[in-house]
């Protein structure tokens, strides 16, 4: 009896297994495959990255640089196919299809004069730029670089967009600080988080160590080569998509993606002197003597030389003098400074697998350096001059980027960002500063040698020559340097498991190791 019941057991799964290889391969042999080109009709040349879709479905391909694609797993019937590309007016054809079997179905494009509904990208994906409910600034980013000379971010977004505020750096390394429609809190932050392929990205002050005011800006870490493009939330409203911390608004970065097709070689070297324009005030004296004094020498004051009321005259000007350090060629620390920028980019891949590798190296000596009396006086005494000394404003920084995307099905798309760069600067003293060569140059006697209230001599013995109480000299002694290496890494999922739902996911980190350093030997520097 229980080997009567094991044969029926037996028959039962078999049967089972029968029903289900043959509903296998029904499933298989309802769905056919659609392969076709697709060009432009005034060039009559292939396009390639033109998205072609099935509509009412998930499946999708991008054209080659050949112009060709290939729809698999379509399912049989009538379907319609869809053909899109920017610039271009989009194209629907009907096609029927045979069970197991592949057809042709080739596109004709025509170029459009009406701009197509534009695309954002935000925290829950991409959407249509009329179905958001705030407002979104998108920044090309490869026209700009095209137009102006770019060196970082700041430079990207100042007076590009209505209602964003960029404050830029005044030196070689110093941080750019954006503004989305004006400052929004008097004691917290007012900066705009900044989002890059999707990770959030730490972008706040870059410095422990201050020189008087300007710091460094972890944002600038970003190279603008690597960019594709910028998209500005602004507004409160902001916060609906990426939380409270977007109240200043959202900065969201999209670096460069590989094209299916043959790979692309990209080069670029580029050579720059750094001026400083400004012109600076000088500084004025007035010269006299107190009226029972006319033998002793004193500095007059503009109130101490008129008489009001019954106050008597204090001072009598017997002459004035004018002294403009920073237009001065033997005093003035402003010096020609020189920026160095080169590197390579590929992309390419396939339909199913793209790339993007860029890599990038620059160098810049900002616009400062040794007064040639002071390079007299160490010359004189034999003493050699640092590096830090002759170029104390200084940045140096590598970038490497690495961009993959893979289609894995036609519901599952993965990207995974990564790129890392290696930083060197350092900063003098400068700003609000009492030992910054700018509060030194702007508050001298305005005269170099010595005077009245001025001995010309300063307290560790050096010659001042029109300095208030340092030169350059002992200024720039004051090494403060900053390393950084920085990591930032992400993937990207997009899963469309049926026609009406969509699922987006990120995955990523940003790794910074940063070390301040500060150092001033013994009797050097300003004390």
């Amino acid at each position: 009896m229980r080997f009567v019941h094991l044969q029926a057991w037996v028959a039962r799964a078999a049967a089972a297994v029968v029903v289900l290889a043959s509903a296998a391969g029904v499933a298989v042999a309802q769905t056919g495959t659609i392969t076709g080109k697709v060009s432009g009709r005034d060039t009559n040349q292939p396009l390639g990255d033109v998205r072609v879709v099935v509509v009412s479905s998930n499946t999708f391909a991008i054209t080659n640089a050949d112009g060709r694609y290939t729809l698999r797993n379509v399912a049989s019937g009538g379907v319609d196919i869809r053909v899109l590309r920017v610039g271009y007016q989009e194209v629907k054809k009907r096609i029927t299809l045979t069970p197991g079997q592949s057809e042709v179905l080739d596109f004709i494009m025509e170029q459009s004069v009406v701009q197509l509904q534009e695309v954002v990208t935000t925290a829950t994906g991409q959407q249509r730029r009329v179905e958001l409910g705030n407002t979104v600034a998108t920044l090309d980013v490869g026209k700009r670089m095209a137009e102006a000379p770019i060196k970082n971010i700041g430079d990207l977004l100042a007076a590009k967009t209505p209602g964003v505020q960029v404050l830029p750096a005044n030196m070689t390394g110093g941080g750019s600080r954006v503004r989305i429609r004006g400052t929004a809190s008097f004691t917290l932050t007012s900066d705009p988080i900044y989002v890059i392929d999707g990770i959030r990205m730490t972008s706040g002050n870059g410095a422990a160590i201050g020189v008087g005011g300007t710091t460094p800006n972890r944002v600038s870490d970003i190279n603008p080569e690597e960019i594709e493009n910028i998209e500005i939330v602004k507004g409160p409203s902001a916060a609906t998509l990426y939380g409270t911390d977007a109240s200043n608004g959202v900065i969201v970065i999209t670096t460069k993606k590989g094209r299916a097709g043959a790979a692309r070689w990209t080069t670029f070297v580029e050579h720059g002197q750094i001026k400083d324009r400004n012109t600076y005030p000088a500084q004025y004296a007035l010269l006299g003597h107190g009226p029972a004094t006319p033998t002793v020498a004193r500095r007059c004051s503009l109130i101490s030389t008129v008489a009001f009321g019954t106050t008597a005259q204090a001072c009598v000007v017997d002459s004035s003098s004018v002294l403009n350090i920073f237009s001065d060629p033997d005093a003035t620390p402003i010096k020609l400074g020189w920026r160095d920028n080169y590197g390579a980019q590929v992309s390419g891949g396939t339909e199913a697998v793209r790339y993007f590798i860029s890599a990038d190296v620059q160098k810049e000596i900002g616009p400062f350096g040794l007064p040639a009396f002071n390079q007299r006086v160490f010359d004189s005494l034999k003493t050699p001059v640092l590096d830090h000394w002759q170029h104390p404003n200084q940045l140096g920084q590598a970038s490497f980027r690495s961009n993959l995307n893979a289609v894995i099905s036609p519901k599952l798309d993965v990207a995974v960002n990564m790129g890392f760069v290696k930083l060197d600067q350092r900063l003098p003293q400068v700003d609000n500063n009492v030992n910054s060569f700018w509060y030194n140059g702007e508050t001298g006697p305005g005269f170099k040698g010595a005077g009245p209230g001025y001995t010309g001599i300063g307290s560790i013995g050096q010659k001042l020559n029109g300095y208030a109480s340092f030169t350059p000299g002992e200024i720039f002694q004051f090494l403060v340097q900053q390393n950084v290496q920085r990591f930032i890494g992400g993937t990207n999922f997009n899963y469309r498991p049926i026609s009406w739902l969509q699922g987006h996911g990120d995955l990523g980190m940003d790794l910074t190791d940063r070390v301040d350093f500060s150092l001033c030997k013994l009797a050097q520097c300003s004390d």
